[in-house]
């Protein structure tokens, strides 16, 4: 494993410029990631609206006052027709008489209160249950962007490592390039070898190519979901942690958020269904109201007068049929209720599926682990040989070129089965709720 170690520490080193001295590491990312990601910035906006909500509820339960004012012109005074006898005239007949003056300025102020109202009780723990759910949305969007984030990383993680080796190898294929063009002007090697070293260099040249396109596009959309704006730079750890996890426990905790994101939905829909059933209820509400009119007349024998008016009074409303349309709201409540209640069954049975997959899957990447670092061990002890035999003569540079490719594909293995198991231990925090802190 010497030479494996060796490779790990310094291939990034020797490759081109992906990482430098100061990289970011994936703690680092996530924690950018819970404050600059827009998807939770988004949001806490909307926990912020649940905010202004509540508060426009709670403003319905207060006093409210209601200033109105009216000016009238009459050009005509609108009529009446009244019995004639009212006025000394004959029986039968009627008059038009027209009562009022051209001008009229009307203002009034109008306080009410509400004394009972069973909806709008019912609206203020709504708006509170919306509040909490915001809350739980905001925390689920967290904890998307903390595994997209992670998921994003180890991805790259990957192709920086996979990079890495095949610049190295690219170096090492052009060191035996010049060694076996030296031999073939000695008539100790064929051209053919000269020519396989010539396609293994173009091979490795176009992967890393193809890598490093790989890797700039994994590193836009960590950029994307930190809120690192594109323009700036970024550049990651891509050194793979060797510390094996441990294995996850037989018996854990359940905490996922899509589970109280259902419960808090089932909460809602309940006092939705109460808040129907208000209607049926009727609503008391005090109120008091100040009116003064003035009427005014021009000309000659122009006249202004004043006249005030004062009231207190209780108003009743009752909506006592409606045409069975409460009935049918809540007919439609009640079958959300029943969808909410299909859907945590469901989710719970994901949930279940999930964390037995994540579980497997980490014990088998872990027994891979252990299989693919012998691989390793025995691919360096081949190479090691391979060299000592083609510098004896007794083996031709084809048999170096194999061996080097197979301990390049045995080290390869080795840190894509870190990767696996950084994946496994990643879905299965993702199935028990515990990817970030609560």
């Amino acid at each position: 494993m010497k030479i494996f170690r060796w490779y790990v520490s310094t291939a990034l080193l020797l490759g081109c410029s992906v990482v430098n001295a100061q990289d970011v590491t994936l703690d680092q990312l996530i924690n950018k990631a819970l404050t600059g990601n827009y998807s939770v910035q988004a949001a806490r906006l909307d926990e912020i609206k649940t905010d202004a909500q509540i508060a426009e509820v709670r403003a319905n339960a207060r006093p409210q006052v209601n200033l109105t004012g009216d000016y009238k012109r009459y050009l005509k005074i609108p009529g009446q027709v009244v019995p004639a006898s009212a006025f000394g005239g004959p029986e039968g007949s009627y008059s038009v008489l027209a009562f009022g003056l051209p001008y009229n300025l009307s203002t009034s102020v109008q306080a009410s209160q509400a004394l009972y109202n069973q909806s709008l009780m019912i609206a203020t723990k709504v708006a509170k249950t919306s509040r909490d759910l915001s809350a739980l949305q905001t925390q689920k969007a967290k904890e998307d962007v903390a595994y997209n984030v992670s998921a994003t990383y180890y991805n790259l993680q990957t192709t920086a490592q996979q990079i890495a080796f095949l610049q190295k190898n690219l170096a090492s294929t052009e060191r035996l390039i010049q060694i076996t063009d030296l031999l073939r002007q000695n008539k100790l090697a064929k051209g053919i070898d000269v020519d396989r070293l010539q396609l293994s260099k173009t091979s490795s040249q176009t992967q890393i190519e193809s890598l490093q396109a790989t890797y700039n596009q994994l590193l836009n959309t960590l950029k994307l979901l930190t809120g690192i704006p594109q323009a700036d730079s970024l550049t990651v750890r891509t050194a793979i942690d060797e510390t094996v996890p441990v294995t996850p426990a037989n018996e854990y905790t359940i905490n996922r958020t899509d589970l109280q994101l259902l419960d808090r939905q089932k909460d809602l829909n309940g006092l939705e269904q109460r808040n129907i059933k208000a209607g049926f209820v009727p609503t008391v509400s005090a109120y008091g109201l100040a009116n003064s009119t003035v009427y005014a007349t021009g000309g000659d024998n122009s006249y202004i007068k004043n006249v005030p008016g004062y009231w207190l009074g209780l108003q009743l409303n009752w909506n006592v049929f409606d045409g069975m349309a409460r009935k049918a709201k809540l007919s439609q409540k009640r079958i959300d209720d029943q969808k909410l209640d299909v859907q945590l069954r469901q989710t719970r049975e994901s949930i279940s599926m999930d964390i037995a997959n994540s579980r497997n899957q980490f014990l088998v990447q872990q027994r891979n682990l252990g299989t693919n670092r012998g691989q390793v061990a025995l691919a360096e002890k081949v190479y090691t040989q391979t060299q000592l035999q083609f510098k004896e003569g007794t083996v031709d540079i084809t048999d170096v070129v194999q061996a080097e490719n197979s301990l390049r594909e045995a080290q390869n293995n080795f840190l894509n089965t870190l990767v696996s198991l950084r994946t496994a231990e990643l879905d299965w925090k993702k199935a028990t709720g515990s990817l970030i802190n609560q």
